[in-house]
């Protein structure tokens, strides 16, 4: 999993047993457990959709499901806010 300072798509993620509380993905941990982000820089970007696809894809079908996961479009705010938009 490779990341991109240019990259322009992230993962909005939720643990199943958190039903309304949605993050935004950092990275991940190699016990499998997702880290969220607080700032622009620290949000993990994919280039392509396909790639943040295939991530997420890995997330919603693992046997026992853990997470919820969409992929969405990362843009910055002023500072160093972001915001998530649909694509």
């Amino acid at each position: 999993m490779t990341g991109s300072e240019t990259g322009e798509w992230t993962i909005f993620y939720r643990r199943l047993d958190e039903p309304t509380v949605w993050k935004t993905l950092r990275y991940k941990r190699s016990d499998g457990v997702l880290v969220s982000a607080k700032t622009f820089d620290e949000v993990y970007k994919f280039n392509r959709f396909k790639e943040a696809f295939e991530f997420a894809k890995e997330l919603i079908t693992e046997d026992p499901p853990t997470y919820d996961a969409s992929v969405k479009r990362v843009c910055k705010g002023r500072g160093e806010s972001f915001y998530l938009s649909g694509n």
